[in-house]
Formats: C-alpha cells, structure tokens, sequence
C-alpha cells in the first residue's frame, strides 16, 4: 500500500503536477491522521474493556467477602446472644436468693460461658488486594468507592470488642480462677470453632460440683454479670449496624455490576 502511494507521487512530481501533488499530499496526511486516531480509538476501547472486565471481577469478588462478613456477624451476634441470656440467668439466682436450682448443668456452663469470647473476623482479602494494586481505581463508581473504603477501614466493632476481651479476661483471671471451681464433668468447652467437647478427664470426679449459693452474695460477680450484659447488647447492635451496612453495600455492588452488563 505504501508503494502504490509513493508511486502516485512519483507520477505526480514528474509530471510536474505540483498542484495536485499538493492536494494529494495533503489527502494523503488526512488518512494517516485518521489512520492513527482510529487506532488510538481501538486501543482506548480495548483498555476499556480490559477495565470493565477488572471492574466485575473485584466486584464480584468483594460482594463474596461481604456475604461471608455477614455470616460472621450472625454467628457472633447468635454466641453473644447466647452468653447475655447465660449473664441474665445467673443474674437470676444472685439477685433472688430463694430462686430454686433448675438446671444443675445449665447452670454449671452458663457460668462457664460469662467467662469465653469470641472475635468477628474480617474478609477484606479483596479490598486489600485491590488497593495495593491499584485496581480499586477500576470502579468506576466513585461513591461505591469511598462506602467500601469506610466500611473496611471502619475500626468502631474491633474497638469495642477487643475493650469487651480484656474486660472478660480480666475478670476471669483475678476472679473467677481465684473464688470458684471453673471446672468439673459437667463442664461441656467450646473449641473456638464453634463445636463443643467435655472433659474427659473429669470424668471420675465426684466432688461437689457449683451451686447457686456458693455465689450469692458475690456482689463482684453480679456487677461483672451486669456490666457484661450491657457490653454485649451493645455489640449485638454494633454487628446489627454492620449486617445492615454490609447488605446495602451488596446491594449497591448488585447495581453496579448491572450497569456493566
């Protein structure tokens, strides 16, 4: 193709057509100029698409790691529940002195369970990845953007319940270790993954085992028991706003990615 234009110019300038060489010319620099921009235009649609392709990919991504916080966060929110209710009944025999024995092992591990904690874990592998890499910049949806920015560099949960661990931890090791026999085959221990085992190891002893009587009038454990309560109603609601906060963003990432489609 460059040939057969180099020869038209040849033919032109020999035959001293300097008037429509010009003209040619200049044609032919028009067509090397859109040429060129047709090309830009391709390339520019093609990092577009490559773009898009980035965009519902981490999209869709983070939608998953937010569909697994909120799984957390009703686990948490069920344990917890769990443990204010055990705080309430133990409540219960400490504050009305004539309150009947029920449940002699639902009592021993209600009181086993003022004493556990259990830690929300985060799923922000997407976020972060995309941050260090920069593909964050990808969304283009600017207020999708700042609302998961502040949703995983939100820290107010993660305060709250690492206060409530070294509040549980505390009273558990300057208390409750020091005043009461935490243990026996009653005991029914959680693994933290949220299955439970007993001691087998207890399993021959016949000692007496934990009363209501033996804490009544423990006015350090009704006011940890009180104080307890409070903290975790307040992390139930705190995993509630971030239950609600997770499922608007899923909503608003649904959106996006139908905009793409």
């Amino acid at each position: 193709m460059i040939k057969f234009f180099r020869k038209i110019r040849y033919d032109l300038m020999e035959k001293n057509k300097t008037g429509k060489y010009l003209k040619y010319a200049l044609g032919e620099i028009v067509l090397v100029v859109i040429g060129i921009l047709i090309a830009l235009q391709l390339n520019t649609l093609q990092v577009e698409k490559k773009d898009r392709k980035i965009e519902k990919v981490l999209l869709k991504n983070v939608k998953k790691d937010l569909e697994s916080d909120i799984q957390e966060f009703k686990n948490v929110k069920k344990f917890k529940t769990s443990q204010n209710e055990a705080s309430v009944r133990l409540l219960e025999y400490l504050i009305d002195t004539s309150k009947p024995l029920e449940d002699t092992i639902h009592f021993i591990n209600d009181f086993q369970l003022i004493a556990y904690f259990i830690v929300p874990s985060s799923n922000r592998t997407s976020f972060d990845i995309a941050t260090s890499t920069g593909y964050l910049n990808n969304i283009t949806s600017d207020s999708l953007v700042n609302e998961l920015s502040n949703y995983f560099n939100n820290i107010g949960l993660e305060q709250h319940v690492t206060e409530t661990k070294r509040f549980i931890n505390a009273y558990y090791d300057n208390n409750l270790m020091q005043k009461y026999n935490m243990f026996s085959r009653h005991v029914i221990a959680l693994d933290g993954q949220g299955g439970e085992y007993a001691l087998e190891r207890y399993s021959n002893d016949n000692r007496p085992i934990l009363q209501p009587q033996d804490i009544r009038g423990d006015i350090s454990l009704e006011n940890y028991l009180n104080a307890l309560s409070i903290r975790l109603k307040i992390g139930i609601k705190g995993l509630e706003n971030e239950e609600k906060w997770a499922n608007g963003l899923i909503r608003k990432i649904e959106n996006q990615l139908n905009l793409k489609e």
